[in-house]
């Protein structure tokens, strides 16, 4: 239906409307919203607004009849009128708050860009040393391990003992088509899900050894096969599922990796339900960290595909892994991982209730359905898109979409990729969201 010009002394709670006015010359944090208190028509009449643009379709209700409108204007108190002027210095004071509201807003979320912008620095950083680290392994194995125990060591320090630390997206344009980045996001993953698990620093450690190391035998599987874009044939299929195997050889001769870092890589692809390879293990033949790695490693690849599987959304990932594969893993520790991204996990784009989209930028731990979101308003600047806190404007997920559903203006505007990088964002480094 199309939007209607109506005058602003028609409107009423649950009316949805669309300023006329640049984003700069009002104090709402969006040109679009829907009306949620009295105190907003009169915001909108002390700034001289006449007339507004209505959405029948996302309104609750219709605005006011002019009949309605003057029966109302001449049902005034004696006492209303008497408070008149106390209104006014009331209606003043809203307004500046609503201002202060706004700026603050705008102020968190460029405090918030600087923040993603270190950890996406790290996040670069950490991936350019896993590069170094797996191709040194072989060669000069003794010092690979000192620098990658300083790596993992350095994200737990970074990690913390903090509960409140969120998985963050780190949207890094061209991302190249490597294990580096892969491993550096299982790492990232799997150390904030064992926080949440309650393991102490050396399995973290060893967790995240595993988690740079878990594919260490794709060094042996034959390029054609690791980049092909093509389905794999069933000879070439046998092939890769060889990786496991290769890892495990290779590692037999550097006697330096702890037992349980290992296991990971001999065990990664391995399932509770014994449907896993190589060996096709079962329940307690798999230790804990490798369960947290299977884990970790199959909603990554999930989301970032792999040779000619192309990427789920997030929310499309931890759907199929909780629906459709529940049973190959450990239900403790899928249950935590899913409290950790959430219904909707960071990168997940999404279409709210009130039909807007949105990106998915962290958390609400209060409530896993109702993350906080970066909404796409092409009436706001880029610089200061608006954060929401679904659960505090009660709003909801209408339902998630997939990268490929945007307009090249809307992807821009949001900053999403077909390319997904996670790291994570403590409380002592500041939260965003």
């Amino acid at each position: 239906m199309a939007l209607t010009e109506v005058a602003v002394e028609r409107l009423r709670v649950g009316v949805f409307i669309h300023l006329n006015a640049s984003w700069m010359q009002h104090p709402f944090l969006t040109n679009k919203f829907k009306i949620r208190s009295e105190k907003q028509i009169k915001v909108l009449r002390a700034l001289g607004i006449a007339q507004v643009r209505v959405d029948p379709d996302r309104s609750d209700c219709e605005p006011l009849e002019p009949s309605e409108v003057l029966a109302a204007g001449t049902d005034v108190t004696l006492a209303e009128n008497a408070s008149a002027v106390v209104s006014s210095a009331r209606l003043n004071a809203e307004t500046a708050a609503l201002w202060e509201e706004k700026n603050q807003r705008i102020q968190k979320l460029k405090e918030r860009r600087t923040r993603l912008n270190q950890c996406a620095k790290r996040y670069t950083s950490s991936a350019n040393l896993a590069r170094k680290l797996i191709s040194l392994l072989q060669s000069r194995p003794g010092e690979a391990l000192r620098e990658s125990n300083a790596l993992v060591s350095g994200m737990i320090d970074e990690l913390g003992g903090d509960q409140e630390t969120t998985v963050q997206l780190i949207n890094l344009k061209h991302l190249g088509e490597n294990s580096y980045f892969h491993a550096i996001n299982v790492v990232a993953l799997a150390l904030v899900l064992g926080r949440d698990l309650l393991l102490n620093v050396n399995e973290l450690r060893l967790l995240g050894l595993g988690a740079l190391f878990h594919d260490l035998g794709h060094q042996q599987v034959p390029s054609r096969i690791l980049l092909k874009k093509e389905p794999f044939t069933t000879p070439e299929l046998m092939v890769y599922r060889r990786h496991p195997t290769l890892g495990l050889e290779m590692v037999k001769r550097l006697p330096t990796l702890p037992q349980p870092v290992v296991e990971i890589i001999a065990k990664h692809h391995e399932h509770l339900d014994g449907t896993g390879y190589p060996q096709g293990l079962r329940g307690d033949d798999i230790g804990l960290l490798t369960r947290v790695i299977s884990i970790v490693n199959r909603y990554d690849n999930l989301c970032n595909g792999f040779g000619a599987r192309r990427g789920l959304s997030p929310h499309q990932a931890v759907s199929v892994m909780y629906a459709k594969e529940k049973g190959r893993y450990d239900e403790q520790v899928l249950n935590t991982f899913i409290s950790c991204l959430g219904v909707y996990p960071p990168g997940t784009v999404v279409r709210l209730d009130d039909e807007r989209i949105a990106v998915v930028t962290s958390v609400n731990r209060d409530n896993l359905a109702r993350p906080n979101v970066l909404v796409y308003e092409p009436d706001v600047p880029k610089e200061e898109a608006v954060i929401l806190n679904l659960l505090e404007e009660e709003l909801k997920v209408r339902e998630s979409l997939h990268v490929d559903s945007l307009n090249r203006e809307q992807i821009e505007y949001l900053n999403v990729s077909d390319k997904l990088s996670y790291y994570f964002e403590s409380k002592k480094q500041g939260r965003g969201g």
